[in-house]
């Protein structure tokens, strides 16, 4: 065994030789809290986007071909025969989109209108088995979002009243269309539960005199983390005026917060290791001071400087090394009981999530361990320094 790294062992212990002193036990001890709370939070944080993320792609097609401006496409059956010679595409339905009124007895609201074929938009979307009661059925009816359902206090089989409220010219009176409330579905998300009011398409181009236009394509593709370039090779193929805006550029705020906030957050509980790693200058200095004899005695065996520097370099990694695998294993043990037993609740009224999401990312623990020992090993330099500017015969006089 190297000579340095015997005597820095050594040194982690109390005079007994049988325990960690209690130096050594709070710096390993600091280590292990930072690194926990760190990986502890992040897996949290990935939790909530990871759900946030499903349960968004579970009510948004992947990618949505359409015009400019927003405005109707009038040949969307020619540009699905174009697009089905690509291979990532994996299901196509039209839609039509438009914001309307919707009343029920003295309640009313707006909301998002979607005019979908029902078996077209089961390949698309998650819609059918969102449904939490009634059911997904769209001939002459409807389905909304729960919290819709409860700011309306509708009922299934009650009767709904859409209107689109602006005539083609002043004078006219807005188009009504009365539908029954076949469904009402929960996608977790507060955005599409609130607003989305799903109908058939035929009925929605009736209400707004499209004749047969859609507002555009919902696409399903093969990878949804591929879809910014398969955007790219949509509009590359049908050309202006088209577009494809995929989902992730649609909620590209929602998903920048939350990469802003996990970097925020590492950022501040990463000083709690680097606090850690004070503890560990604080650790080491102190036992420079009670070693000064033996520091002396060593030197004068014939041992360089650089190998004293080698002992306390070597006292702290062991330290550093100790407290991070040991948060590393306590993190993953939390993380993994939380994920399987889901024990602690959330108010549901407040979160879009009934219980905490837990999910752990390796790349979160490797760079957790790296940054850990790399504030060890720099907060181990300064005693280690300090330790070789003893000189040899005033260490042994002094004691």
């Amino acid at each position: 065994m190297n000579t340095e790294f015997f005597i820095a062992r050594r040194y982690l212990y109390s005079k007994k030789r049988k325990i960690f002193s209690l130096s050594t036990t709070i710096a390993i001890g600091g280590l292990v809290v930072g690194v926990a709370a760190l990986l502890i939070t992040l897996s949290m944080m990935n939790g909530f986007q990871n759900e946030l993320r499903r349960r968004i792609l579970g009510g948004t097609p992947h990618i949505i071909v359409g015009k400019y401006f927003n405005e109707p496409l009038d040949n969307h059956a020619m540009i699905m025969d174009k697009l089905r010679s690509e291979s990532f595409i994996e299901g196509m339905a039209p839609f039509v989109a438009q914001k309307s009124i919707v009343r029920f007895q003295r309640q009313m609201d707006g909301v998002f209108l979607k005019g979908v074929e029902p078996e077209l938009e089961r390949t698309i979307t998650e819609i059918s088995s969102k449904i939490v009661d009634g059911a997904f059925e769209l001939k002459d009816g409807c389905v909304i979002g729960i919290e819709l359902a409860h700011n309306l206090r509708i009922d299934i089989g009650d009767t709904l009243i859409i209107a689109y409220p602006f005539g083609d010219q002043f004078g006219v009176l807005p188009r009504v269309k009365k539908v029954v409330l076949k469904g009402i579905f929960d996608f977790g998300y507060y955005e599409y539960n609130s607003i989305l009011v799903i109908m058939h398409i035929k009925d929605v181009q009736a209400l707004f005199d499209m004749k047969g236009m859609v507002s555009g394509i919902e696409l399903k593709v093969n990878d949804v983390y591929k879809t910014p370039v398969y955007s790219k090779i949509i509009e590359e193929k049908l050309a202006y005026p088209y577009r494809a805006k995929d989902w992730i550029e649609s909620n590209r705020n929602i998903f920048a917060a939350l990469k802003l906030e996990k970097i925020v957050t590492f950022i501040v509980l990463a000083l709690i290791i680097l606090v850690g790693g004070f503890n560990i200058v604080g650790t080491l200095a102190n036992l420079v001071k009670k070693k000064t004899k033996e520091i002396g005695i060593l030197r004068s065996f014939g041992i360089s400087r650089i190998g004293i520097m080698k002992i306390f370099i070597f006292h702290g990694l062991i330290i550093g090394i100790a407290g991070t695998v040991l948060g590393l294993v306590f993190s993953f043990l939390a993380c993994t009981v939380l994920s399987r037993y889901e024990f602690i609740n959330l108010p549901g009224d407040v979160y879009f999530i009934e219980t905490l999401p837990v999910e752990m990312e390796t790349g979160d623990f490797v760079i957790t361990a790296a940054a850990a020992i790399v504030i060890t090993f720099l907060a181990t330099l300064y005693p280690a320094i300090r330790a070789t500017y003893l000189i040899t015969v005033e260490a042994l006089r002094n004691e």
